[in-house]
């Protein structure tokens, strides 16, 4: 395959950087897009030259000749999407979080798996040149705890709404989540707390506050604090603690200090394209070695995500339970 045919199911926000990157790949080709809002497709197709759009995903998987599927819906409305996808034998690219309950993403999770196709989660953090060398130097050394941040302010519209966006935690802060468990490990148990102190506004239905506890396999313990209420910006990243290590890491770069010295890397690679680049090489060759996260991997996060949540309105520590098969 010289050029792999991409087809798009959703093209709000979230596509729209996952489209800039592809049409600038002299391998990829935006051939098709679907979406329900027409007002919205239409604009995209004219942006990105695309001549094949839809109304109806299922239309668009049966007529187009697509080599690859993105969907980049909103959480609350993967449907059969996935399912309808890898029934065509068709290498599926699904954005975070992908799903907001675990008992249909399971359902997802094992049609993919069985398909055997490509798929690939939009965890584009692991895809950051400064997350090997983390996780190479962390590997000599005992993590005792992480500290994990993503305060600021709210998006709009579904975003705000619980049962659309499953939360801050859930929908954005699911970033940070991801980056813990794949520098120091995998969750054994969750606990969580979530508060509203000053509304967002009067049609908002999540908190704006939380902390997630995670329990890591290791031993490690870990809190990731949430705040979508403030009127500036503050910190996005993930602060690591071992006895003769700390790390300080951000999207734009990080910090490892030791009694003995200070090293400091900034990021020298944008992690959209560098996702992207991953799934498009999987595709055409067949080999998925280059994808960091896959539909498997993402669910193990939303799992995190959501038990947050669970255990904060049960009073209670939970533990995980999603293990992905081979």
């Amino acid at each position: 395959m010289d050029v792999a045919r991409i087809g798009f199911i959703g093209v709000g926000g979230v596509a729209g950087g996952h489209l800039n990157y592809l049409s600038k790949f002299e391998d990829a080709e935006l051939v098709a897009m679907c979406d329900i809002n027409a007002e919205q497709l239409a604009k995209r197709a004219e942006d990105f030259g695309v001549e094949d759009t839809y109304a109806d995903y299922r239309d668009m998987l049966e007529k187009a000749d697509l080599d690859a599927v993105y969907v980049c819906v909103p959480p609350f409305a993967h449907g059969s999407i996935e399912e309808d996808v890898v029934a065509t034998g068709t290498p599926i690219f699904v954005e975070k979080p992908v799903h907001l309950d675990m008992e249909p993403a399971i359902k997802k999770y094992e049609t993919i798996r069985d398909s055997g196709v490509i798929n690939a989660v939009g965890y584009c953090v692991r895809y950051l040149d400064t997350i090997v060398p983390l996780k190479e130097r962390l590997a000599d050394h005992k993590v005792e705890m992480a500290l994990g941040y993503y305060m600021g302010g709210a998006p709009g519209g579904w975003w705000q709404q619980r049962d659309r966006s499953g939360g801050q935690l859930v929908e954005q802060t699911t970033h940070i989540v991801d980056t813990a468990l794949y520098v120091v490990g995998d969750v054994a148990a969750v606990g969580g707390g979530f508060a509203t102190r000053t509304p967002i506004n009067d049609t908002a239905t999540i908190d704006n506050m939380s902390i997630a506890h995670l329990y890591f396999e290791n031993g490690a313990i870990g809190t990731i604090t949430s705040s979508c209420a403030l009127s500036q910006g503050f910190k996005t990243g993930l602060d690591i603690f071992a006895r003769d290590l700390v790390v300080e890491f951000t999207y734009g770069g990080m910090e490892i200090r030791t009694p003995d010295d200070t090293y400091n890397q900034q990021t020298g690679n944008d992690m959209f394209p560098a996702e992207g680049r991953a799934f498009i090489d999987a595709v055409k060759s067949g080999d998925r070695s280059s994808i960091l996260c896959d539909y498997g991997q993402g669910l193990k996060t939303l799992e995190v995500t959501l038990l947050a949540f669970d255990a904060f309105q049960q009073r209670t520590v939970l533990e995980t339970s999603f293990q992905p098969g081979e």
